[in-house]
């Protein structure tokens, strides 16, 4: 694949776990993966996104050398040929680009199996999945279509508010049924549905907050706690320090209404 040229990058590795191995030919390999020599893996995105925040956490926890691309969202024809709806993040390998955070959690579960964040159990894989899919499509979703009288220096229209608010309220529901924080949400083991949760739910209480003056943490006995020990989890100082950094230029350059507490 042809590289293009970036801007800002920044290297990272947060342990020794699965430290790439040389193959005969010299170059790192990672459960018979080949990783070129000088970069093994290269994230694209910009530390604003929750989801770009999702794949960096989860390589952090992984151990594996892996390089940020600071990068946003684009349409241009030469972003599209990395990430074909232009969005973020995707995930630079050997073998090609992958987008989609989900894709990527499990490619990366795949090459590298330990340290495990998805259960070996194929029900209790899958129940780490519901969890990621109810986080993604029932608090995500909604949430997201606060962000432009939020976020972005615009404004939602009543019925937008409005209809966010039931289906935030039915998620919150479905997670009081679906998890049990202590001290993750899915058992004594982090996995995916820890990630994916953290992210989103850190930006869904930021916005339910503002919009509604309601907590959604709070709306799930444990959580508020749980919430608490993964934002003191090493990964998750590395993610949000990027954030806070990014997300305070963010909300200046689109004049937004929202200021972080």
């Amino acid at each position: 694949m042809r590289w293009i040229p970036i801007r800002f990058s920044i290297r990272e590795r947060s342990s020794i776990w699965n430290r790439p191995r040389k193959a005969d030919d010299g170059q790192p390999t990672v459960n018979n993966v080949q990783f070129p020599a000088q970069s093994h893996l290269r994230l694209h995105g910009y530390a604003v996104s929750n989801y770009f925040n999702i794949a960096r956490a989860a390589l952090l926890e992984k151990g594996v050398e892996f390089e940020v691309i600071t990068r946003r969202a684009s349409q241009e024809p030469e972003f599209l040929e990395l990430s074909p709806m232009g969005k973020i993040p995707f995930l630079e390998t050997p073998r090609g680009c992958i987008a989609e955070t989900v894709a990527i959690l499990e490619f990366l579960e795949d090459v590298l199996p330990e340290p495990r964040l998805h259960p070996r159990d194929p029900f209790e894989r899958a129940k780490v999945r519901q969890t990621i899919n109810v986080v993604q499509m029932y608090v995500e979703v909604p949430a997201r279509s606060l962000f432009p009288g939020v976020f972005m220096g615009g404004s939602n229209s009543e019925a937008t508010v409005a209809a966010a608010r039931p289906v935030l309220a039915r998620a919150m529901r479905a997670l009081r049924q679906l998890v049990a924080p202590g001290p993750f949400l899915l058992g004594p083991a982090l996995t995916y549905a820890d990630l994916f949760a953290f992210y989103c739910l850190d930006i869904a209480e930021r916005l339910s907050r503002f919009v509604y003056g309601e907590s959604l943490l709070a709306q799930v006995d444990g959580l508020s706690g749980w919430s608490a020990r993964m934002a003191q989890r090493d990964s998750a100082r590395v993610v949000l320090a990027a954030f806070d950094e990014a997300f305070s230029d963010y909300l200046a350059e689109k004049n937004a209404v929202y200021r972080p507490a």
